[in-house]
């Protein structure tokens, strides 16, 4: 686009506006071009192109694989933290891991027992339940009931037996109207980290290495350095500083 400005008759050189039509001053040819009107130097401007982006890699098969089965375990780690540890509050039902081998092949070492509350007259011969037992340090056991016997005072009392015992319990327990706990399902296998914490100096090296092992996670996260800003120029601002258009340019 041309600028066109107007001057006094005297300021134009060698000519006078009847000898330069508006057309030859705007298309700058015909005697405005031989007196320099409508002309102008065009100015060198080099345009520098905007650094292009790295576009992202695609991921190989492999790490797509990884990915996915990453997040595969974690949904069902924390699937199986809320069945374990969360839904017997929410619930009625409870979960308890077997140590020993006492009940096995029926349940193995490491395998889960989920109990459900049932009327203690609804006991029978055969039915696993899971218990405190009167002796000792009244640790839990869930063992196989071999005999249910009423009692006058309307009292249950049942002899329990391990599978893999050669004989009966040393104890028989009873239970005063109420309820129990009865063994309805067993998982396999997954109560194997408890089972290995339970082991003796596991639980104590565990209980400070978890929280030195949550401090080294969180701490590089806390006290990561921020990214510097970048000093180098936008290449924009070097074409800008560089056209003649900027302000106090000679060009």
């Amino acid at each position: 686009m041309a600028v066109v400005t107007t001057a006094p008759n005297g300021d134009l050189p060698c000519a006078t506006p009847q000898d330069v039509t508006f057309d030859e001053i705007v298309s700058g040819t015909g005697r405005a071009a031989e007196i320099g009107l409508g002309t102008a130097v065009a100015p060198s401007i080099t345009l520098v192109p905007r650094r292009k982006l790295t576009a992202p890699r695609e991921r190989t098969l492999i790490a797509q694989i990884l990915y996915h089965l990453g997040n595969l375990v974690s949904t069902l780690a924390f699937a199986l933290f809320l069945f374990l540890a969360v839904g017997p509050h929410l619930f009625p039902y409870q979960t308890m891991t077997m140590l020993t081998g006492s009940m096995a092949p029926t349940i193995e070492p490491g395998d889960v027992a989920v109990d459900s509350r049932v009327s203690v007259y609804d006991l029978r011969p055969g039915d696993i339940i899971t218990y405190h037992i009167p002796v000792e340090d009244n640790r839990i056991v869930s063992h196989r009931i071999v005999s249910v016997t009423p009692e006058p005072d309307g009292s249950v009392t049942v002899q329990t037996k391990g599978d893999a015992n050669p004989g009966n319990d040393p104890w028989v327990a009873n239970f005063a109207g109420g309820t129990a706990w009865r063994v309805d399902t067993v998982i396999p296998k997954i109560g194997q980290g408890i089972r290995f914490l339970r082991q003796p100096g596991v639980a104590e090296v565990a209980r400070f290495a978890a929280p030195a092992l949550l401090v080294a996670i969180t701490l590089p996260a806390i006290w990561r350095p921020t990214r510097r800003r970048r000093t180098d120029p936008d290449p924009h601002d070097v074409q800008y500083r560089n056209s003649p258009f900027a302000p106090g340019s000679r060009k």
